[in-house]
């Protein structure tokens, strides 16, 4: 009967943590380990002292803070700087003497990196002293510490050797797949239509916090409800993740406008390009306009290769310059909307002419730019782009019947998600292989 408790409290523990399931393991052992001490000092094991939450904000590190401190045996404490009139050393100093007389304990160090008045990089911060000299006096304690922080760099390394906070754990930003379960879980508390594909919301909100998708779950809500809607529909949750992320509008496009026009052609031509190149690569692409007068935007899902293979770097140079090129065959005119493809364009192939010597020897940097390096770059660059761009064109002109599917398909839906672009190309690619 006790197994079964003990088993079933073990599945009970981080359940209400979504994702991050390589991390709560760790988490689990920690827990274990200050529940049941007896049997790691058995086995020789030194005690961890410290663990040292850290990551962007609204990721969850105080969340998973509390729920440690929820699964412990111990007297709990926790530390926030909510005074800044000198006498925050002297309240945690009496909280780690309470510590002291309640063993076994456990202290949370909340947002450690706003401990100090001062500000980082400054190792004799007054407060941060502190902090080192309680954990030390603790050291033969039976006390574990647990702080969170935005910016570790911020805090001295003193405070993050071995013997202070000495197990560190990064709580990024959630991955793609613990993005679909944070944003399911937030949702199951709404009424949402059958027909509300996760997924896709979920690509427009890549690289964003568990606070952020908790906050577009509930604007949408808003927006549905001021329409007088039963239920949150697809195109609230698209509305609401578009402009909490983007600061874009989706619906304020005139679908006559000859501008529109030309940047649905823009978009798929980027979307068309990373497809052939990379297939699946593109996550979606929209014509909402944005405070920064973006007329739309083309997304692409994270590539961990990235910046480590030549190949993935060359296709998205061509993919960034397919936009501009799309634009020139179907309509005949310069694009100028380009500046920013084309910055990010030469950024990249200036980085494989220059640091990885892609085509030459004459234009690397590595023992000090001369004028006549300087030159050779710049011409090494500019030949790259335009061998590049000519390539783009001519698969544009190829695949014109597929770059004017998905920009009329843009124009009138004014977003399109990655099962949409791939089922309009796997269209067209069926109708070859049926011919």
């Amino acid at each position: 009967m006790e197994k079964e408790k003990e088993l079933k409290k073990e599945k009970e523990i981080f359940d209400n943590i979504i994702g991050y399931d390589d991390i709560k393991k760790t988490l689990k052992t920690i827990v274990d380990m200050l529940n049941n001490g007896k049997k790691y000092k058995k086995m020789g094991c030194a005690m961890s002292h410290g663990l040292l939450l850290y990551g962007p904000p609204g990721t969850g590190k105080t969340s998973i803070a509390n729920e440690i401190m929820n699964n412990v045996q111990r007297t709990k404490y926790v530390i926030r700087k909510v005074k800044s009139d000198g006498s925050f050393i002297n309240y945690m100093n009496g909280i780690f003497d309470k510590a002291k007389k309640n063993q076994p304990s456990i202290i949370l160090l909340d947002d450690i990196d706003k401990f100090s008045e001062n500000g980082g990089f400054i190792n004799n911060n007054e407060e941060y002293v502190a902090v080192q000299s309680f954990i030390d006096s603790i050291k033969d304690e039976d006390i574990y510490v647990i702080a969170t922080a935005n910016d570790i760099s911020s805090l001295p390394k003193s405070l993050k050797r071995a013997g202070r906070l000495d197990n560190r754990l990064l709580i990024d930003i959630p991955k793609e797949k613990d993005m679909v379960k944070v944003f399911t879980h937030y949702l199951k508390s709404k009424k949402i239509d059958d027909n509300v594909n996760i997924k896709n919301i979920s690509c427009i909100l890549s690289n964003t916090s568990c606070a952020e998708l908790e906050n577009v779950c509930n604007q949408a809500g808003i927006y549905a409800a001021y329409d007088n809607k039963k239920k949150i529909y697809m195109e609230d949750l698209v509305r609401a993740a578009l402009e909490l992320k983007y600061e874009a509008v989706i619906n304020d496009i005139n679908q006559e406008d000859n501008y529109a026009i030309n940047v649905a052609y823009h978009e798929a031509g980027h979307a068309l390009i990373g497809e052939l190149l990379e297939p699946g690569s593109v996550s979606f692409i929209t014509i909402a306009k944005s405070d920064s007068n973006t007329r739309g935007f083309t997304t692409f899902h994270n590539n961990d290769d990235y910046f480590s293979d030549i190949k993935f770097m060359t296709n998205r140079v061509k993919t960034l310059l397919a936009g501009k090129a799309a634009t020139e065959v179907v309509f005949n005119s310069c694009d100028v909307g380009t500046s920013s493809d084309l910055d990010r364009a030469y950024t990249i192939v200036r980085r494989l002419v220059d640091d990885y010597c892609m085509n030459d020897f004459n234009s690397c940097n590595f023992y000090g730019a001369s004028e006549k390096a300087k030159m050779s770059k710049e011409d090494n660059a500019n030949r790259t782009i335009t061998d590049y761009y000519s390539e783009v064109k001519t698969m544009l002109i190829e695949n014109r019947h597929i770059l004017d599917a998905l920009a009329n398909e843009l124009k009138d839906k004014k977003i399109l998600f990655e099962n949409e672009i791939k089922e309009i190309i796997d269209s067209f690619n069926k109708e070859k292989k049926d011919i």
